[in-house]
């Protein structure tokens, strides 16, 4: 037997296959401090965060529930100022008269809800906003109505006060308009006016919708005619649809809301009528109605002849003996109807005067 099979060499190994006893990594001073540092830091920023969320959360529940708590740290900032603008007359003036706000007033300490109705009850504004502005000032940003038509009311003691009456309906007294605008307002007959469930205001009148639309067409297409409207009576706007207007030449002149012409018809054909009238009538005469309302192709005007002065003789005239009784003294006689047969599309003759 060989050496070489008596005695095997055996398998080389690295020093890693030779078990080695370790001992912990021995902790100083120094990085016990750097993990406690890196501790603290984690759990302050976590604390922040969630005391950054629980602070917004009751923010938004006060600002929500209680605006007035937040008045707190901006109670300090007094208000300097009011700031208008508006689409109407009213001026700056009126506004602070309105709001009657305390100068030097904390700003955070003003509701703005009770500013806005302030504003809103003199009917006069129809919207309005009213918002902050820091540092100190309040802005209000106002819509007015514009009034189509005037109203006389009756108070209690016997004082009668003129009021304006909107498009929308709406009753106010009115401020700021200039004298010429006023007066050439037509005035609202026909109607019975009712306080509203505050009792301060009126409710408002139905039918100024037509009302305005008969104005706004007459302004427009013949503004001599629409001047010489005096008042406008809805007495017969509910069960009838008819706008009764009156002027110094008729006393009622009746144009359908819901008529088969429209106002610009309606209106043309009462231009006409009226020429023609100016041109025929004695000095006897007046106009008593002309309905504009029925349609078709003739129009119904109806007149009024005064009768003379009852005297006591008699007079004869183609052998019938005509005697004055002195029953219709200070009467007038009944009604004398005619027909016009307007052209089929006239111009209002106002339009093209001015």
């Amino acid at each position: 037997m060989s050496s070489a099979t008596a005695y095997p060499h055996p398998t080389a190994g690295t020093w890693r296959d030779i078990p080695q006893a370790t001992a912990p990594r021995p902790v100083n001073r120094t990085g016990r401090r750097r993990v406690f540092m890196s501790a603290v830091r984690f759990w302050t920023l976590a604390g922040l965060a969630v005391a950054s969320l629980l602070a917004g959360y009751m923010a938004l529940r006060t600002w929500r529930d209680n605006p007035s708590g937040l008045a707190g740290p901006s109670d300090a900032v007094p208000l300097r100022e009011i700031v208008a603008r508006t689409d109407g007359v009213l001026d700056l003036a009126w506004v602070k008269r309105t709001l009657a706000v305390e100068p030097g007033v904390g700003i955070m300490t003003l509701d703005l809800a009770e500013l806005k109705a302030r504003l809103l009850a003199s009917g006069q504004v129809r919207t309005a906003v009213v918002t902050r502005r820091f540092p100190g000032v309040i802005t209000v940003v106002m819509e007015e109505r514009s009034p189509v038509l005037r109203v006389m009311t009756r108070s209690e003691d016997g004082g009668r006060t003129p009021l304006f009456v909107a498009r929308d309906g709406a009753v106010f007294t009115g401020e700021g308009y200039d004298e010429l605008i006023v007066a050439g307002l037509p005035w609202l007959e026909g109607v019975q006016l009712a306080r509203d469930t505050s009792g301060r205001g009126f409710s408002r009148i139905d039918g100024l919708l037509a009302v305005s639309d008969l104005l706004g067409t007459a302004r427009s297409t013949a503004p001599a005619l629409a001047h010489s409207f005096h008042s406008v009576s809805l007495a017969r706007y509910a069960r009838d649809r008819l706008i009764i207007v009156s002027t110094a030449e008729v006393s009622e002149i009746c144009f359908g809301a819901q008529a088969e012409l429209g106002y610009f018809q309606q209106l043309a054909r009462l231009d006409y009528i009226l020429d023609e009238l100016r041109s025929r009538l004695g000095p006897q005469q007046t106009v008593r109605s002309i309905n504009l309302s029925l349609g078709g192709r003739q129009v119904p005007v109806a007149f009024e002849v005064p009768v003379p002065a009852p005297t006591s003789a008699t007079s004869t005239r183609s052998g019938t003996v005509v005697a004055s009784s002195g029953d219709h003294g200070g009467k007038t006689a009944p009604k004398q109807y005619s027909f016009f047969r307007p052209q089929s599309s006239p111009v209002p003759n106002s339009s093209r005067d001015n």
